[in-house]
């Protein structure tokens, strides 16, 4: 006989920040969307906000759970699986996200599945399978999902209580998309391509623009692209412009400085697009180069005053402690904030996460010791509160410390608000 399948996919909390209830679990909708499409029963339970010790009390019965999994969590997912097997110890339980995509192997020893990549069309393998008296593998690789707008709109009004969540772009509610996946670039301390295994992908501007339609008729009137580089394919960008300005809508994105020519950040402003956050990491040449960003200091700044130009709201982010960082490279960066048209900026530690370049080849990098509690994690907490997870040959946890203090004090002195990124609303 054939049985129902209930399934949960579970947000887990964020404790070391002030407000983890900024945005709705979107990768997690849009499985839940798709699966529910094809039929299957599915929730979505955020437990954003709650007490750690009391997530079990939230959690209804199932066959099937889904937890994302990232770095800094991943001891909330190992408490939790716990809970679970205790209290419905006939239940599967699959970890998903970047975490489990990162380290499959380590993490199935925790977990019955472990999904790599992209869910949407694997997990609803998987609630087949089972349905049908099957045992899925233990690891499961997704393929790549080629065409996007194959994919139905994340519906967060069914899955998820809108009014929690507290984004807000000019004091409007705000509703997130993507309109591609992946990132063409490189970069040696990002692990942004890690669940979405490799190139970028984008979706044409139609099926994004009928995204935001459905959205703006239920009533939205702010949007969050939170597409890893909005600017990848800048004809499809001022495409997506073209059919969106006349909605009369606020949104922001995050992009590549050298991407933001005056023309397109004119164009971006006039179809309402209000902020757009960079990834600026260093300005020292030297530490660009052996950060793999692919740009330079000249080029960086070229977008930036583009952007203040046109009228554009700026964010940028700023890492300290890449190997290779000393004295020298934290003054090159602290020179060149002089004159930087800049609104907001962010430092974050260094940090080697599961999925990087950085944690992959520690011996390439001159890294000697790795934090391997990933509870430590925390690029920026509570208080401003930060993880310091490595020490190399040439530096340690206390000189990252000291130089993000510098660099934190820098920016201040040049008129560049710091953004609390534990608090922020936009």
């Amino acid at each position: 006989m054939i049985k129902e399948v209930r399934t949960v996919l579970i947000n887990l909390p964020i404790p070391f920040v002030d407000d983890d209830e900024r945005q709705p679990p979107g990768g997690l909708v849009s499985i839940a969307t798709y699966v529910r499409s094809k039929g299957f029963d599915i929730k979505v339970c955020d437990l954003s906000g709650v007490l750690e010790d009391n997530l079990i009390d939230y959690i209804e019965e199932a066959e099937i759970y889904g937890i994302g999994t990232y770095s800094a969590t991943y001891d909330i997912a190992q408490k939790l699986l716990r809970e679970l097997r205790k209290k419905y110890p006939k239940s599967i339980v699959v970890a998903g996200g970047p975490h489990a995509s990162a380290l499959p192997e380590q993490v199935a020893k925790d977990f019955d599945v472990v999904i790599c990549g992209e869910g949407e069309y694997v997990f609803y393998d998987l609630i087949k399978k089972v349905k049908e008296g099957i045992i899925p593998d233990r690891i499961i690789e997704a393929e790549v999902i080629k065409n996007l707008d194959d994919l139905p709109f994340p519906d967060y009004d069914y899955f998820c209580n809108m009014s929690k969540y507290t984004r807000r772009i000019d004091n409007l509610p705000v509703i997130c998309l993507d309109s591609s996946r992946g990132c063409n670039f490189t970069c040696r301390f990002c692990n942004s391509n890690v669940s979405k295994r490799g190139y970028w992908r984008a979706r044409s501007p139609e099926n994004v623009i009928e995204e935001v339609r459905m959205n703006y008729d239920k009533g939205w009137r702010a949007f969050r692209f939170n597409d890893d580089n909005f600017l990848a394919d800048p004809k499809r960008a001022m495409k997506i412009c073209q059919l969106i300005k006349p909605l009369n809508i606020k949104w922001r994105i995050f992009a590549r400085a050298e991407s933001l020519s005056l023309d397109i950040c004119k164009t971006l402003l006039d179809a309402g697009c209000t902020h757009i956050s960079v990834g600026i990491e260093s300005l020292s040449a030297s530490m660009l180069s052996k950060m793999g960003k692919a740009t330079s200091i000249e080029r960086i700044k070229w977008g930036l005053n583009n952007a203040f130009e046109a009228g554009i709201r700026t964010r940028g982010f700023f890492i300290v402690g890449f190997p290779g960082e000393s004295d020298e490279t934290i003054s090159e960066t602290i020179k060149s904030l002089e004159g930087l048209k800049l609104g907001e900026a962010t430092v974050y530690p260094c940090l080697p996460y599961p999925g990087t370049d950085l944690y992959s080849r520690p011996d390439h990098y001159g890294i000697t010791w790795i934090d391997k509690n990933f509870s430590n994690y925390i690029q920026v907490g509570k208080e401003k509160l930060t993880g310091y997870a490595i020490r190399t040959n040439t530096f340690g946890p206390e000189d990252m410390q000291r130089w993000r203090d510098i660099l934190m004090d820098a920016l201040k002195q040049n008129n560049i608000n710091w953004c609390d990124e534990t608090k922020e609303v936009v």
